[in-house]
């Protein structure tokens, strides 16, 4: 009978401590953005953040921790798919860190709204300020980047992990098809679903986190 066996690249050595706090971090990224996808004020923006402030400030808090946790997520998830699968890994990097990136540019009208919210302007005028925003070209650059790096890098990280047996299979399904469900949510404005999209996105960075303190105490334990 003949078998195959996987190559897999050498695995840099860090300590567990490191591991650890990468492993944590990882889902937290994806998670606070699950939450900020459930409490953000529906269109027109201006009169739903006057009727809910409250909403306004945990979309800055929450955007805030994802801030400084997708990017690093991301990149310790690039990292542990190459040493599996290094070609399709780069196509992960190169669709999912501009992703990221992009999604920056969406803080912008977030802070207008929340700006404009607690000075009291008129919400209708909190709402052209919020599109004007968005509509800027720059601006418009950056949205279209994220909109298809984060749906294409999340599928091909899915891909990657149910082809490379990372995490369970049904949790690498999950992840390909996470932010396909989150299009869907936005496209038929339901939180709800959101909230599943961007969650599944979660549980498969928590899963992948898993699968890097695993490598790593393999690796440990072989010297």
């Amino acid at each position: 009978m003949i078998t195959y066996e996987q190559t897999v690249a050498p695995v840099r050595e860090t300590g567990r401590v490191p591991r650890l706090l990468t492993a944590l971090l990882m889902p937290i990224g994806p998670a606070a953005v699950a939450l900020i996808r459930f409490v953000i004020p529906p269109e027109p923006v201006g009169p739903s953040a006057a009727a809910n402030p409250g909403a306004v400030d945990l979309v800055q808090w929450f955007g805030l921790i994802a801030a400084f946790t997708l990017l690093p997520g991301a990149y310790a998830a690039v990292g542990l798919a190459r040493r599996y699968r290094p070609r399709l890994a780069i196509a992960v990097a190169l669709t999912l860190i501009p992703g990221y990136l992009g999604m920056t540019a969406l803080g912008g009208s977030d802070s207008v709204v929340a700006a404009g919210t607690k000075l009291g302007l008129p919400p209708d005028q909190v709402t052209l300020l919020s599109n004007a925003i968005n509509e800027l070209p720059s601006v418009s650059v950056m949205v279209l980047i994220f909109v298809f790096g984060h749906i294409a890098g999340i599928f091909l990280l899915g891909l990657l992990t149910v082809l490379a047996r990372l995490v369970p299979l049904v949790v690498g399904i999950g992840l390909a098809v996470s932010q396909l469900i989150h299009l869907t949510a936005v496209i038929i404005a339901n939180p709800w679903l959101d909230l599943i999209g961007w969650g599944l996105t979660a549980v498969g960075f928590a899963f992948l986190g898993v699968r890097l303190v695993r490598d790593g105490q393999v690796s440990a334990e072989g010297r």
